[in-house]
């Protein structure tokens, strides 16, 4: 998913611009709910996704859940979404106006203002076309919870790993550059004749790479951010990154599940189901749907539909003769499917809460040796040689 930045005619007269998440310039243009004669221009956005997340107000996924319950429980006792809105959230520490909220139609609109976690915009949606809110409410709340509960089994070693990732490449970037310096200064200044080993040229170049071509390093970490997508499209195979890929693929079958087994429990039939989550998913699940409804237009099976590399195998495999189900076996299926799926994740979060571990001891482990034999070695020998 994109950002785009979308500048309009203000209420000033003048220019003013907003940052928008979408496909396309034409969804943006869309989503964005300004009137299109409104609208001067629309270019990419490439630092959108940073300035989100540095500046966008967002409750925490436990407090949102806790919400969705307030309001799910306020709806059933005959009180409007509005009023539950504004009795359960308080909206004007996210930095939301009165006048917006009073703006919004759709339950739709008022989790996408107090920005929501997107399964729960997408239940809520589901849920109040098919005149089962409250349900849907409670039962985005529940999915938030276990999606929580999962994130903190593997939180910690997680947490671990991306510590001994970042200490790792702060080594790999200041052992360089301080032992290279003081090198450096030995051979080049000082005129000390040293006897570098391979690990004291390893060092040599790093340092010469740091200090010659920052820039250059610098301009290609912006390339691979900006062009973050075309990358991962090319590198999400290989042997590492491959857990994060199918994990994303668990997931994206498991967001399928849960909400098509709401929608059919609703009454929506296949098609109207791929429609509805076709139109509220985003980046490549959007892709995804429009090629599942092409399939299905054509008369597949709904197993046939999920017959692709970018779902996950169970999916197919546990949804052939899906229509010949009764309506209780088909909620059973679908709950077992979501079931195993939960496992899977958990499965390949655990998976990759290793290798991040692993990696950062690596990148750690090396870190010392280059210290120690590529810049210690050097000075011991010219010390016993002095003696």
């Amino acid at each position: 998913m994109a950002y785009f930045l979308i500048k309009y005619l203000g209420q000033s007269g003048g220019l003013e611009s907003i940052s928008a998440e979408a496909e396309t310039k034409e969804q943006a243009m869309q989503n964005c709910g300004l009137p299109l004669q409104l609208i001067d221009s629309v270019v990419p956005d490439h630092f959108g996704g940073i300035k989100a997340a540095l500046l966008e107000k967002k409750l925490p996924l436990v407090e949102q859940a806790l919400n969705l319950s307030a309001i799910s429980s306020k709806l059933e006792s005959g009180k409007t979404f509005a009023k539950a809105i504004e009795e359960s959230i308080d909206y004007k520490k996210l930095g939301v106006s009165s006048q917006k909220l009073d703006a919004c139609a759709a339950p739709k609109d008022y989790l996408e203002l107090l920005r929501f976690d997107d399964t729960a915009i997408l239940l809520a949606d589901a849920g109040d076309k098919a005149g089962r809110l409250p349900e849907s409410l409670t039962r985005a709340a529940t999915s938030i919870k276990e999606r929580e509960a999962t994130r903190k089994e593997f939180g910690k070693a997680m947490m671990q790993g991306v510590m001994y990732i970042t200490l790792g490449f702060l080594f790999l970037i200041g052992i360089p550059l301080f032992a290279g310096s003081t090198l450096h200064d030995f051979i080049t200044v000082q005129r000390i004749p040293l006897t570098l080993n391979n690990l004291s040229h390893v060092i040599m170049t790093l340092y010469g790479l740091y200090t010659g071509y920052y820039m250059v390093i610098g301009a290609v970490l912006v390339a691979i951010y900006m062009f973050r997508s075309r990358i991962w499209d090319m590198t999400r195979t290989l042997p590492l990154l491959r857990f994060f890929n199918e994990r994303a693929k668990i997931k994206r079958g498991l967001d399928f599940v849960e909400s098509y087994q709401l929608l059919l429990s609703s009454g929506y039939t296949n098609p109207q189901s791929l429609r509805f989550l076709h139109q509220r998913s985003k980046g490549k699940a959007h892709l995804l749907y429009a090629e599942a409804l092409d399939r299905l237009e054509e008369g597949n099976a709904l197993s046939r539909v999920f017959e692709n590399t970018e779902w996950p195998p169970i999916l197919y495999q546990n949804l052939q003769g899906f229509e010949e189900q009764s309506p209780g076996g088909r909620d059973k299926v679908l709950s077992n499917l979501a079931g195993a799926l939960k496992e899977y994740y958990l499965l390949y979060s655990g998976r990759i809460s290793r290798l991040c571990l692993m990696t950062g001891m690596t990148f750690i482990l090396v870190s010392i040796l280059l210290f120690a034999v590529g810049f210690y070695m050097p000075l011991i020998s010219l010390n016993q040689g002095l003696q």
